[in-house]
């Protein structure tokens, strides 16, 4: 299993989760830790039979974790990033997690960088205020099959889609990969079933 010029075994272990979410932090250059937000990571099947990968099709703020699921994984979060700082450290540092069907919490990935989640929460937080989290649900929904910025929000005009500064609820196209054909949209809802309402509209745009 080693070689003389490689001596390290990287051993894998793989569970099966029931909750998959990151949290990410700010080390600020004095050495002050900030919270900045948490949501669940979503994946799902490929639609090739033969890839057994999941397919990541985006993030949703705040995580749907239960108050003790939350309690504990910031708790040991915490420690991390306290380290991180010890180290000398400084910026943005994202932190993913899983809890097993079996409870057991588990981190799997630390980077020192913005996250996916970074410019979500930067967004809702300057249209809806820094508390969005207690009265809204945030998430990314990628390969909406539209040509580029200027065509969706024309599409989302027509259909009723386009986010409301009123109403504080809608999508906000975020880019667009002219290549493929699709734009990545931020969707801002009252709650998870109309957020999932939105998504489903937009990925039956053809």
């Amino acid at each position: 299993m080693t070689t003389a010029s490689c001596k390290i075994v990287v051993v894998e272990s793989y569970h099966v989760a029931r909750s998959l979410f990151y949290l990410e932090f700010e080390i600020e250059e004095n050495g002050s830790i900030a919270y900045v937000n948490s949501g669940n990571i979503r994946l799902r099947r490929s639609e090739d039979p033969s890839e057994r990968a999941l397919v990541w099709t985006g993030l949703e703020l705040p995580s749907d974790l239960s108050n003790e699921q939350y309690s504990t994984a910031y708790e040991h979060a915490y420690r991390f990033v306290e380290l991180a700082r010890t180290l000398g450290y400084r910026g943005m540092i994202n932190i993913d997690a899983v809890f097993s069907i079996d409870g057991s919490l588990l981190f799997n990935e630390a980077n020192g960088r913005w996250g996916g989640g970074s410019v979500l929460h930067s967004i809702a937080d300057r249209t809806l205020g820094s508390d969005y989290s207690h009265s809204h649900v945030i998430s990314s929904v990628r390969n909406v099959r539209l040509n580029s910025l200027r065509e969706a929000i024309d599409c989302f005009v027509d259909e009723g889609l386009l986010f409301d500064s009123i109403q504080k609820e809608g999508v906000i196209p975020l880019a667009a990969d002219q290549d493929a054909g699709t734009v990545e949209c931020l969707v801002i809802a009252r709650d998870r079933l109309v957020g999932r309402n939105f998504e489903h509209r937009l990925l039956r745009i053809v």
